[in-house]
């Protein structure tokens, strides 16, 4: 992970651009915390008229060392991310291949195909000093964050991973991640964009299109090839079910079997990759210049619930069986609702602590011979109100409650200071695991089953079928998971990216991998959950399958929980779409 800056202005006072990097920095050199540089640029269009411009990066290494910026005669170029692209050299760093990349291109068109296919989560800036043109760019999904502050009079832009607390005279906004955006220094500054896809749907970010089209460049086997028949109201309509055998009833199916067999298969080659494309140290080692490091190297951000333990359970395979595993499970202090009330001794035992320790003694008896370490991190609310700033900054420019909770979750649980068997530990882990992205794919938010039961009661009301209406459920229920989808990259992945990068460790996000993605997303939302059935089991359906068929038996039953309720951070008496007094400095959590 990497913090990279660009400012643009008209004049030859690039001033206010080292002032706004100045207040950047502190976040950004946490970013990137292995190496960093600066270049000032001045392009010169007539005797009258230049531009000036100040590039920085910051750098956390994973896949070969190198300093940004990058600078040639034609190009300077500040890039975040991992590229997970096979290439001559898996030595070379990513930022070094893809400024040959770029420069291979030879306009908009090409420069759009080549960031459309690649792979890997990236955000990136770069100069094209011939041409007189700034492009920057987020990858289709919004995996990192790129922000895009510009002043009042519009005459100065600047571009930043994170902003911190810039000057109220500059309008900050999360850069939608539809295609690549251009200024052209030539002209008045002004803004133009290349979608991802020449469609409108583009233009709207309607990126699982794109995805799409670039899983079939990938592949020679089309989605369509892989389109099974099933689905599961035909299976399970009519028939008596306990919720104790459901799962082993379905994996009967041939079909079903085969089906969970493909996303297996997808989603172990998106770990591996996200696990071996890293360093042989840990933070510590790192630093100390250690021959061999037998830490752990990579952790996973750990509830307990279905979609963080199937990612320990298939990690275990491709970390050394020498080195643990972090299980990152954070806990906070009940919010007090009478403070005149003497405070009761603080139970850490909230829901999350206790479904992940039942997670924990399930992987334990499936990978008996892995050292895991099962991080209890405990938040009072007075820890959690002295680091209100710092969240503050990394959350902005969103300011709900619910990024207030998020945020917070994901900052103390990636610093990953707590203990292990009442021990201290701090984690020194480069890279986290999560599992964003698999509760919009597979249908696991209550309001996925709210938009489905509604549906379904109103239909059925009306028609008394139930075909009918499980029918006309499901077409309410596609439209709420597509909704989700959209809003995925602006509600969740920018701002989390740029909270858990904050603590020096790179996030990567599984279940976001684009292989992984096509053969999900070509499924029908009939074949992915069916919330006729109870919570824990009809929800999420075909990954719990997934679990189920790995060993996960326990795993596989546990419900969905909301982060913010079940580390219990987040106070059920407030809106989560309310602005938060906490971020805004006006009140305490």
């Amino acid at each position: 992970m990497c913090g990279i800056f660009c400012f643009i202005c008209k004049d030859e006072n690039l001033a206010r651009g080292h002032s706004i990097l100045e207040t950047c920095l502190p976040l950004l050199s946490k970013r990137g915390p292995d190496a960093g540089g600066s270049s000032c640029i001045r392009l010169r269009f007539s005797l009258t008229c230049d531009s000036r411009l100040l590039f920085h990066g910051t750098v956390l290494w994973h896949q070969g060392q190198c300093q940004q910026p990058l600078e040639t005669d034609e190009t300077v170029l500040v890039f975040n991310g991992d590229i997970f692209q096979p290439r001559d050299d898996p030595e070379e760093s990513d930022t070094r291949w893809l400024l040959r990349q770029i420069e291979a291109c030879r306009g908009e068109d090409e420069l759009r195909q080549l960031f459309g296919l690649l792979r890997g989560p990236f955000s990136l800036i770069f100069l094209r000093k011939q041409d007189q043109k700034v492009y920057f760019a987020r990858d289709s999904i919004g995996r990192n964050s790129l922000l895009l502050g510009r002043s009042t009079d519009l005459q100065e832009i600047f571009i930043t991973s994170v902003s911190g607390n810039v000057p109220p005279s500059y309008t900050v906004h999360e850069l939608p991640p539809c295609g690549l955006y251009c200024v052209d220094l030539k002209s008045n500054m002004n803004l133009s964009l290349f979608p991802w896809a020449d469609t409108s749907e583009a233009k709207q970010l309607i990126s699982s299109l794109v995805i799409k089209d670039k899983i079939h460049l990938n592949h020679a086997q089309s989605l369509s090839e892989m389109q099974p028949t099933y689905n599961f109201p035909d299976l399970l309509l009519g028939k008596e079910l306990h919720s104790d055998n459901v799962h082993e009833q379905l994996l009967q199916s041939t079909e079903i079997k085969s089906v969970c067999e493909h996303l297996l298969s997808a989603l172990r080659a998106s770990i591996k990759e996200r696990i071996v494309s890293t360093t042989n140290s840990c933070k510590n080692c790192l630093l100390t210049g250690a021959d061999t490091c037998t830490h752990p190297k990579i952790g996973i951000l750990f509830s307990g619930g279905i979609d963080c333990t199937v990612l320990a359970l298939l990690a275990d395979e491709f970390v050394p069986s020498s080195t643990p595993i972090d299980l990152l499970n954070v806990a906070f202090e009940k919010v007090c609702r009478n403070p005149k009330q003497p405070s009761p001794p603080i139970d850490w035992d909230v829901p999350d602590r206790l479904t992940g320790r039942e997670s924990l003694e399930e992987l334990k008896i499936l990978r008996p011979n892995r050292k895991w370490n099962f991080v209890e991190i405990n938040v009072t609310r007075k820890e959690l109100n002295l680091h209100r700033d710092t969240i503050s900054q990394l959350v902005y420019p969103l300011q709900t409650v619910l990024d207030e909770s998020l945020g917070a979750a994901f900052w103390f649980a990636s610093k990953g200071v707590g203990r292990v068997e009442e021990i201290p530990y701090s984690s020194p882990c480069r890279v986290l695991l999560l599992g964003s992205g698999a509760d919009e794919l597979f249908g696991g938010y209550t309001r996925h089953r709210a938009a489905f039961e509604r549906m379904y009661r109103s239909c059925f009301k009306e028609t008394a079928s139930e075909i009918n209406a499980i029918e006309q459920a499901y077409i309410a229920l596609e439209q709420e998971l597509e909704l989700d989808w959209l809003r995925l990259p602006s509600r969740n992945l920018a701002r989390d990216d740029r909270v858990i990068s904050d603590n020096c460790v790179t996030p990567r996000t599984p279940y976001l991998q684009e292989d992984f993605l096509a053969r999900v997303q070509s499924l029908k939302a009939n074949q992915r959950c069916y919330h006729r059935l109870e919570g824990g089991i009809g929800d999420k359906l075909i990954l719990r399958l997934c679990a189920c068929k790995l060993g996960l038996v326990r795993a596989c039953g546990l419900k969905k929980r909301a982060l913010q309720f079940g580390s219990r951070i987040a106070d059920r008496h407030q809106n989560a779409k309310d602005n938060s007094a906490f971020l805004a400095g006006t009140g305490s959590a």
